[in-house]
């Protein structure tokens, strides 16, 4: 996983990434979890999804290995967690939000309270290098029980600009990755303006698009 990558970005403040609102996406889309009691959310820094998928009803489960975020997250919804070990993760629990400290490749549905029926992955795929693609789509499929449901948000643009992360996941590799769990649909995509990075590399535009996948 691009660990250091990530760290060295919250570290330094170089948090672009983080949305001060619930992704817009997700806003359009949140239907695709009605019904749902337990929403896990892979590596979920301090996201305002987080709080708008429980101000819904949900119990969510999320992990990220970076201790600042969780850190602020629980800060900026002023609450105080209470804090605990499962397996290799530490974990950081206010009602119906926990998070999970540690690897998200890692996690197991014991370390989450069991299985889950949904799961929401917005950027996940994007920020962990392609190679552990496969690794990270192996925990969801340990942790979604049968008849789960997930919403994969991810972004596409031309990569032979500039390598990631954020890497760009196209169509086929959402088909490639999750086309043995059941029925995907595209559900809805919007243009972003690229980071001064990207921008500098010539990437005109980031293609952000919302998949529906049903086991």
């Amino acid at each position: 996983m691009e660990q250091a990558f990530w760290q060295e970005r919250w570290t330094t403040r170089q948090i672009g990434f983080h949305q001060p609102h619930p992704n817009e996406l997700l806003l359009a889309h949140a239907s695709l979890f009605d019904g749902l009691q337990r929403i896990y959310v892979p590596l979920c820094g301090k996201s305002t999804d987080l709080a708008f998928l429980r101000r819904r009803g949900h119990v969510v489960v999320g992990s990220e290995f970076v201790g600042q975020a969780i850190a602020e997250l629980f800060g900026e919804l002023g609450e105080t967690p209470v804090t605990a070990r499962a397996g290799p993760f530490r974990t950081h629990a206010v009602p119906q939000l926990t998070i999970l400290e540690g690897d998200a490749l890692l996690v197991e549905p014991d370390h989450a309270g069991g299985q889950v029926d949904g799961i929401y992955d917005r950027a996940a795929l994007v920020a962990v290098a392609p190679a552990d693609r496969v690794r990270l789509v192996a925990s969801y499929r340990r942790l979604l029980r049968l008849g789960g449901r997930l919403l994969v948000i991810v972004f596409d643009y031309d990569q032979s600009r500039l390598k990631g992360p954020p890497w760009a996941v196209s169509s086929d590799e959402v088909a490639r990755l999750f086309g043995d769990f059941g029925r995907i649909r595209l559900l809805g995509e919007r243009t972003e303006s690229p980071s001064e990075r990207f921008a500098a590399a010539g990437v005109n535009e980031f293609i952000e698009q919302a998949w529906a996948v049903e086991t």
